[in-house]
């Protein structure tokens, strides 16, 4: 579509490096002011935003280097430019690798790790959002090919040659679909955090939701990437039948926690009352 913003001599801005920047920036932003509400250091937010984004960037260019041999040829150059600017890579590889190293921080810093997670839920949503409107605009994660009327056709030679995006082929907008499916997660995300009853709840929804919905977004996506299972399943549609039932179980287990832990005060207030009656 518009893999470049703007291009002049040696100056170029890509499309997916604008939105990719912008998603991030609102990813600090929107938690660090979700976490100040709640009474959490700010500066600490801060911090832990500016982890999240350098690791996010580097996890999901590894896992896409795992999936392509290849993706590393050409230069260091050739590599920032158009491999980290131009196009992007496997959210999921992101997605690990920063929350991994967002917990240890939590841990050195002394911020409660899953209340934490609770505020960056929504800000993640919002920078999924753009980042998907930014592989649109450049041309990567295509869909299959449709006569759907919401189907898009590519022209642009730039996006071919920086992606691989077929042209003058009406294909599915899947990139577009996973955009509005995250940003419409984001109401219901503000929502549960007013009326959670532990902490990471709104995380793991979120995380359980998106696995669901990149499960079977997947199956329509036409752009090569890692398959197995006998070419069934693609490295995303792995990962997210992994995070699944492992962020479905801490759902469970952490409300069925709460609970228990609820118990004592709840006969405390009950034995205080009778106490009161006697």
């Amino acid at each position: 579509m518009l893999p470049i913003f703007v291009h002049a001599g040696n100056f170029t801005v890509f499309s997916y490096g604008v939105m990719t920047a912008l998603g991030f920036l609102l990813a600090i932003l929107v938690p660090t002011r979700l976490a100040k509400n709640e009474g959490l250091s700010a500066s600490k937010m801060e911090g832990l935003g500016l982890v999240i984004v350098l690791t996010a960037g580097i996890g999901s260019k590894l896992l896409t280097a795992l999936d392509y041999p290849g993706f590393y040829s050409g230069g260091w150059d050739h590599f920032f430019f158009d491999q980290m600017l131009g196009k992007g890579g496997v959210f999921y590889g992101g997605f690990l690798m920063a929350t991994s190293c967002a917990f240890l921080y939590c841990r050195m810093v002394g911020l409660p790790g899953w209340q934490v997670a609770d505020c960056v839920a929504p800000g993640l949503a919002l920078a999924q959002g753009l980042g998907r409107i930014g592989c649109f605009l450049a041309g990567c994660c295509w869909g299959t090919p449709t006569h759907s009327l919401l189907g898009v056709t590519y022209t642009s030679e730039v996006a071919h040659q920086l992606t691989g995006v077929p042209l003058n082929l009406k294909i599915q907008p899947t990139q577009l679909y996973e955009s509005a499916v995250v940003l419409l997660a984001i109401p219901f995300l503000m929502r549960l955090r007013r009326t959670k009853t532990f902490q990471g709840q709104v995380f793991l929804a979120y995380v359980t939701y998106y696995a669901v919905a990149r499960f079977i977004l997947e199956f329509i996506r036409d752009d090569p990437r890692g398959r197995y299972v006998g070419n069934l399943f693609s490295t995303s549609q792995l990962i997210s039948l992994l995070m699944l039932p492992v962020a479905s179980y801490l759902l469970f287990h952490f409300k069925r926690r709460k609970r228990q832990d609820s118990v004592p005060a709840i006969r405390l207030i009950e034995s205080a009352q009778l106490r009161r009656t006697a």
